[in-house]
């Protein structure tokens, strides 16, 4: 009868001992490592160091020299233009020799000119482009003073023009 006494007590314990140990954290060895962040900021880069001596029959480069342009077309203008030489106000865009202006012309129609000016700054060749699907080429050249000019659209179609208020050049198709 003594053992039926310690039996349920004994049970208790062993019950309460696995429970206990069950909710317990639980190690072998030692802790897990902890992760560590580190931040590197780079302030320059390495320069590589080379063991080769440069070659003396190498060329040094010299720099790309630039021409400057001599003329400047770029503002407003009045031009003729059409073989009723219609009288336009156009805006001519300069990029070094590169030449570009758009024109309204008659009905709801306009003309891009697209051109480069050349090396003596005396005249502007280039292509012409409408919205009414048309286009060629054309020519401008240039009076003494880069204030008014004489040309062609496609070699026989006045194009001729001046800047700000100055009068129409005559002839108007060069």
């Amino acid at each position: 009868m003594k053992h039926l006494k310690s039996g349920p007590l004994f049970a208790f314990v062993i019950i309460s001992a696995l429970t206990l140990a069950c909710t317990l954290p639980f190690y072998m060895g030692s802790q897990e490592p902890q992760e560590t962040v580190i931040y590197v900021e780079i302030t320059s880069t390495p320069e590589e160091s080379s063991t080769e001596e440069p070659v003396a029959d190498e060329a040094e480069e010299t720099p790309e020299i630039t021409p400057t342009v001599s003329v400047s077309l770029d503002g407003p203008w009045t031009v003729w233009l059409g073989s009723n030489e219609e009288q336009l106000d156009i805006d001519f865009l300069q990029d070094g020799y590169n030449v570009t202006a758009n024109v309204v012309t008659g009905g709801d129609d306009s003309t891009l000119f697209t051109g480069m000016i050349s090396q003596d700054g005396e005249s502007v060749a280039g292509t012409w482009e409408s919205t009414d699907g048309t286009s060629g080429n054309f020519a401008m050249y240039l009076d003494d003073n880069f204030s008014s000019f004489s040309g062609n659209l496609g070699g026989g179609v006045p194009f001729c023009g001046v800047r700000e208020s100055g009068a129409k050049p005559s002839p108007c198709l060069k």
